[in-house]
């Protein structure tokens, strides 16, 4: 099975996650099918200690037969649940030669849209039929992994100890709470999840998730006048009061946002969620604190505790401890840089498993898979760059 046969393999699976988590398993059924399946791959390929934990996080450890410390290749297998993530059709394009792509009739991926993919011309690419994501976010990442293991397992290739893991309910942000650190060999490791493998990133998004609660007074609309709170009402004013322009669509490079992500309720009661997010954690604070003052201001105009907030933080920028650590990073600059691939650093607009093990003492800097466009149905894979980072992976277990 090669890599292009693998991946194709891996995104027939709907591993899509839920926002509705579990403490005991995870969060849709459909992510232990996708870990049988890898756990099987890994016992085939003779690893040891192979498992697989209540929450479908799958383990393999291949100790190999030359002296160095053991590293660890992290992915993940679920989806987004942004979009569809069953009954892919992916097709590849062969040699793309820098134009509009139709993916299928009355639904083309426009050059005008995404102009990186003229990064891609001449390059061999994955898409979709333009009805439901790719994949790619994460089963890329699990494709490069399982190749690097084939590569030096079938061609009996001698190699530094190598561990993979593989996580699930990574898109809703508890798939570190679902790697145990404790049973890994490996001190640090790498997770590949990323989009361009040019960009090398050790440096992310500080995090938090907001729920808004919103208690409304329903009173028929035919005797309403002074008397009904219309808890929908009072769910736009407060979404319009925030930042107009602090929104993922109108920020990049290091601006922050607010991010709505679902709106829902009646009357009487409304839910809003929003995921808020910013590189500096004093500005991440800022706009949290700037959401709290309009509920409170909100609660002032109408003369009650209509809104109620729920803020947590649930993950920070690894940047500081990673920088503890420079080896790590710079032993994928050293193959870069023999390999003269250009590379850049480059900030995730988001987070990874990595982020959170980095911030409970295992190192996590993040590689790329070629991806692009995730979490949507224009999601696309340069099979070219996925194939350039098994290269650079497997230079490092040599």
């Amino acid at each position: 099975m090669d890599i292009i046969e693998r991946f194709l393999k891996y995104v027939s699976f709907d591993t899509t996650s839920s926002d509705e988590t579990k403490e005991d398993a995870a969060s849709s059924p459909n992510q232990y099918e996708l870990g049988k399946e890898i756990k099987e791959q890994l016992e085939a390929l003779g690893g040891q200690e192979i498992s697989m934990n209540k929450f479908g996080t799958v383990y393999g450890y291949f100790p190999g037969t030359l002296k160095g410390e053991p590293v660890a290749l992290i992915a993940h297998m679920d989806t987004s649940n942004a979009a569809s993530g069953g009954n892919i059709k992916p097709k590849i394009v062969k040699k793309y030669d820098g134009k509009d792509i139709e993916l299928s009739k009355g639904i083309t991926m426009k050059v005008s849209d995404f102009p990186a993919l003229t990064n891609s011309e001449g390059h061999d690419l994955i898409v979709t039929d333009g009805n439901t994501l790719l994949g790619a976010d994460d089963k890329a990442g699990i494709a490069i992994a399982m190749d690097v293991l084939n590569y030096f397992i079938t061609n009996k290739i001698p190699h530094k100890p190598i561990e993979v893991v593989f996580s699930t309910d990574e898109e809703v942000g508890v798939g570190a709470d679902h790697i145990e650190i404790s049973k890994l060999h490996s001190k640090y490791g790498y997770t590949i999840d990323g989009g361009d493998i040019h960009y090398l990133c050790i440096e992310n998004f500080n995090a938090a998730s907001m729920n808004v609660k919103i208690t409304g007074r329903s009173i028929h609309p035919g005797s309403a006048k002074d008397k009904m709170i219309n808890a929908i009402n009072v769910g736009v004013e407060f979404q319009d009061a925030l930042p107009e322009f602090m929104r993922p669509e109108d920020t990049e490079g290091y601006e922050g946002f607010y991010h709505i992500v679902g709106f829902n309720g009646n009357e009487e009661k409304t839910n809003l969620k929003y995921i808020i997010r910013d590189f500096y954690i004093n500005k991440l604070r800022e706009k949290t604190d700037y959401a709290k003052l309009v509920a409170e201001r909100l609660n002032r105009k109408y003369g009650a505790e209509v809104i109620e907030l729920d803020i947590k933080e649930t993950y920070t920028n690894m940047k500081s401890e990673i920088e503890k650590s420079p080896e790590i990073i710079g032993r994928i600059e050293k193959i870069f840089k023999e390999k003269g691939i250009e590379y850049a650093f480059f900030p995730i607009r988001g987070g990874t498993d990595g982020a959170v093990l980095t911030s409970r003492g295992f190192p996590c800097p993040n590689l790329g898979t070629g991806g692009a466009n995730f979490h949507g149905r224009f999601e696309y894979l340069d099979i070219d760059q996925m194939k350039q980072m098994v290269e650079v992976i497997v230079e490092l277990f040599k």
